[in-house]
């Protein structure tokens, strides 16, 4: 029976242990392995930096490694350690035999271990025991996907094509979806059902991303990866789906988004006003250009309205038009059907343009 992971801890005292473990190692294997892994300080020195501490070569470094790990596997204390490797593979079976490294080290390590440990130093001795035993097995990652670790009789490459599969449907989609929805996709296209194990297959993906809506999308479209105030600006008015005044859509960057400095208003304002995916609808009221929304004044809403009917328009139908694309005052679009130059009232007191 799987045993959940918040219980590992219980029946051995991990750091006293790997201090038992590497005690009768030589000083220098003793000191690089603890190195490596900073298993005193969660900090891992490379093999150039220990290298230069011993003045010897990186391969040098590696070897004292290897040889080090080869000894401690030989050792009587091992075995202590089988509670908690059961129930590390446990944990690996629940989450489908695959586990992102980043989530593994930044989610998963304190649960394996005292709630007192640092969690820098929790990270250090998971990645340490994993990397002692031949049961967890390392992929590395490449420009699609995060490194992650599987049980050796898993094969990523399965979950690496589903993803891929994933991706497809985003671009054929071309709009962020609910985590619902990506998961449906998930469990369509592989024999895998488990919501919580499709979760964390998809946080192996460098190229699927989620925003601060949950919503997924690629890792590169502004919904997802919001780089300036304008594309978080482009994401809250996506997300409301309705014109927004300026300073409503400030106070949403500042409450949802977690910034090192508040926006300002008139930086956001400014915003606005330069880029073209936003539209001017009405004093402070901003729209997306996505929505059919053109710029212009309340003039050119009304030349391009009756340009577009080819007849002449109610007043009725005209107001309606126009409320369509800008939030104004009834005034102002009846103030500006009197510019005789560009409009003429029909003898049924219709408006059309002037020829």
């Amino acid at each position: 029976m799987a045993t959940n992971a918040k219980t590992v801890n219980v029946n051995v005292n991990i750091p006293k242990t790997i201090t038992v473990l590497l005690s009768p190692l030589p000083d220098r294997q003793r000191d690089v392995v603890t190195k490596r892994y900073g298993l005193k300080d969660g900090k891992r020195r490379t093999l150039e930096e220990i290298g230069n501490h011993y003045k010897i070569t990186r391969e040098r470094v590696r070897q004292i490694e290897n040889d080090a790990k080869a000894a401690l596997l030989e050792s009587e204390h091992m075995e202590k350690f089988d509670p908690f490797y059961e129930r590390m593979t446990a944990h690996f079976n629940e989450h489908g035999g695959i586990r992102p490294e980043h989530k593994l080290f930044d989610e998963d390590a304190r649960k394996f271990f005292s709630d007192t440990l640092e969690k820098e130093i929790a990270r250090a001795y998971l990645h340490f025991l994993l990397s002692l035993h031949d049961q967890f097995v390392r992929h590395s990652e490449n420009e699609k996907f995060h490194a992650v670790w599987a049980l050796k009789n898993v094969n990523p490459s399965g979950m690496k094509r589903t993803l891929e599969k994933v991706e497809e449907q985003l671009h054929a989609h071309k709009e962020t979806v609910s985590k619902e929805q990506v998961l449906t996709w998930l469990a369509e296209m592989s024999d895998e059902k488990r919501a919580n194990v499709l979760e964390s297959h998809l946080a192996a993906s460098k190229t699927i991303g989620t925003n601060v809506y949950g919503e997924y999308g690629m890792a590169h479209w502004p919904e997802i990866n919001t780089r300036g105030v304008r594309d978080k600006a482009y994401l809250v008015l996506k997300k409301h789906a309705r014109p927004m005044h300026f300073k409503e859509i400030v106070d949403h960057i500042n409450t949802t988004f977690a910034l090192r400095k508040e926006a300002h208003p008139q930086t956001v304002h400014n915003e606005l006003i330069k880029n073209n995916r936003f539209v001017l609808v009405g004093r402070g009221m901003y729209a997306l250009s996505d929505w059919g929304y053109q710029p212009g004044k309340v003039y050119d809403v009304l030349m391009r309205v009756l340009g577009d009917a080819g007849r002449p328009l109610s007043k009725e139908e005209i107001v309606d038009a126009v409320m369509k694309e800008r939030n104004v005052k009834l005034n102002t679009i009846l103030l500006n059907l009197q510019n005789k130059t560009n409009f003429e009232k029909t003898a049924d007191g219709k408006f059309a343009l002037r020829r």
